[in-house]
């Protein structure tokens, strides 16, 4: 039971409990201004005090920048790539320029409102977007273990003042894709980086998803995606993105007697057993491959694209041929189908005013 005192013109209250060894420990708060005040913020207290008595009150205190690298250390730092290290740190980083003071309890959805803001003001859209998508895992970390119970990150506005990529340039038409496809295809004496094109191409991977690539993983209709090859830090196999990205996706028949056909002709030592293995016994890597994308484009007249534009463009492909969006979430490792509805918003724009001229259709063939 709560006491409720008044110290001077401000109310306090004291909370007496038990932690999970049988030590007694108080807890306090005083400057509110009635009474009333005080009784609530003790019911919330007692409350969460019932529902988790190891409640560490002292972690409160914290600074929020010393408890992020604390979170960071012990829940994921190495535990995915190098890369997810990478934006863990940008993220901590941000914290330190605007909460380098503020302690967990400090932080509030204004304040961290006002930081985002600040940031958006010279990064995109995007970028500011992963920031808050780490701080947010942190603060739901400290959520979740009683530390906080309100959550500063809760609805709060993303924007960016950066010129992003225009949705457009992320794709070329179904014209232009097939261009490439043809042009692959008709080449008698493909360059290893060709067939990884064209891989891309008919799946929709990911560059890393394609460089991690071993024969076992390809069978007559299908490939199995676990694992990926990280080209910018550990030159070795990596996890993949995320859960979802785990899958096993079909491929054509098309697709897959072109593979057969280099693995008949792979002469180089492989080690790794991997699907595109260089003279180095490594995956060719990401820059070398959109530099043979670039190529070709430029032979074909074609606005050069990177790989990760192929992407992009087979999932487009797909939903312009009526596939079902859940569907193309999953083919494409999303880790949600929010994700996919954000990438191909334009298309489905594009799709629901074919829609609307189908609806029309249908209602005037009733009269």
């Amino acid at each position: 039971m709560a006491s409720i005192t008044k110290r001077g013109k401000k109310w306090q209250y004291r909370i007496t409990y038990y932690d999970f060894d049988g030590k007694k420990k108080q807890a306090s708060k005083c400057g509110f201004s009635s009474r009333k005040e005080a009784k609530i913020a003790a019911d919330e207290i007692e409350v969460r005090l019932y529902k988790q008595k190891n409640i560490d009150f002292s972690s409160q205190k914290m600074l929020f920048v010393d408890y992020f690298n604390k979170f960071y250390e012990t829940y994921k730092e190495d535990k995915r790539s190098e890369a997810n290290n990478k934006h863990y740190r940008l993220a901590i980083d941000f914290c330190v320029k605007y909460f380098s003071k503020l302690t967990i309890q400090e932080l509030t959805r204004d304040k961290y409102q006002e930081a985002l803001n600040d940031f958006a003001k010279t990064h995109a859209k995007a970028t500011t977007q992963k920031r808050h998508t780490y701080i947010k895992a942190c603060i739901r970390h400290a959520i979740n273990e009683g530390i906080i119970y309100k959550d500063p990150t809760y609805m709060v506005e993303i924007t960016g003042e950066k010129k992003e990529k225009h949705e457009t340039q992320k794709f070329i038409s179904e014209v232009d894709f097939k261009q490439i496809l043809q042009y692959i295809q008709s080449t008698d004496t493909k360059p290893l980086s060709y067939y990884f094109i064209l891989l891309l191409a008919t799946t929709g991977l990911r560059y890393s998803e394609c460089a991690g690539l071993t024969w076992d993983c390809i069978n007559r209709s299908s490939i199995i995606i676990n694992k990926t090859w990280d080209d910018s830090y550990t030159h070795d196999f990596s996890s993949t993105k995320n859960s979802s990205s785990n899958r096993t996706i079909t491929i054509d028949s098309n697709t897959y007697s072109t593979f057969m056909e280099l693995k008949s002709t792979q002469t180089v030592d492989n080690p790794l057993n991997l699907v595109f293995c260089s003279e180095k016994q490594t995956p060719l890597s990401n820059n070398g491959v959109n530099k043979t994308l670039k190529s070709i484009c430029n032979r074909l007249n074609i606005q050069p694209i990177t790989c990760h534009v192929l992407r992009h463009t087979h999932g487009s492909v797909l939903l312009y041929h009526g596939l079902n969006i859940k569907y193309i979430s999953r083919r494409l490792g999303h880790s949600d189908i929010v994700t996919t509805l954000q990438i191909y918003s334009h298309v489905l724009d594009e799709l629901e005013q074919m829609e609307n001229r189908k609806v029309d259709t249908i209602m005037e063939r009733l009269f």
